[in-house]
């Protein structure tokens, strides 16, 4: 199955991701080169392989999580144009 990258699906796209691109000819070249090495990996005999969720196989040493007190509470307050007491203003998050 050959998947092919066209100018409405480029457009799709950029509408999606509310971007704008000064050259899609070279985007849809560049997806189109993407799709189709992706198409050259399905091939892969991948029968009877164990999933490989990551290529590290050894576990990451953790350090133990106990809480520290901080001591330099007002050093950080200072950075904060607002604040009432040790509570800080932050902009508002709209949606």
């Amino acid at each position: 199955m050959s998947i092919r990258i066209d100018d409405e699906l480029i457009d799709h796209l950029l509408f999606l991701s509310r971007l704008s691109v000064d050259n899609k000819e070279k985007l849809k070249n560049d997806l189109q080169e993407i799709v189709d090495y992706f198409e050259v990996l399905s091939e892969v005999d991948t029968e009877g392989l164990e999933p490989m969720y990551t290529p590290i196989e050894e576990s990451a040493a953790l350090r133990e999580d106990r809480p520290q007190q901080f001591d330099n509470v007002e050093g950080i307050l200072n950075n904060f144009p607002e604040k009432v007491g040790k509570l800080v203003k932050v902009p508002g998050i709209y949606g």
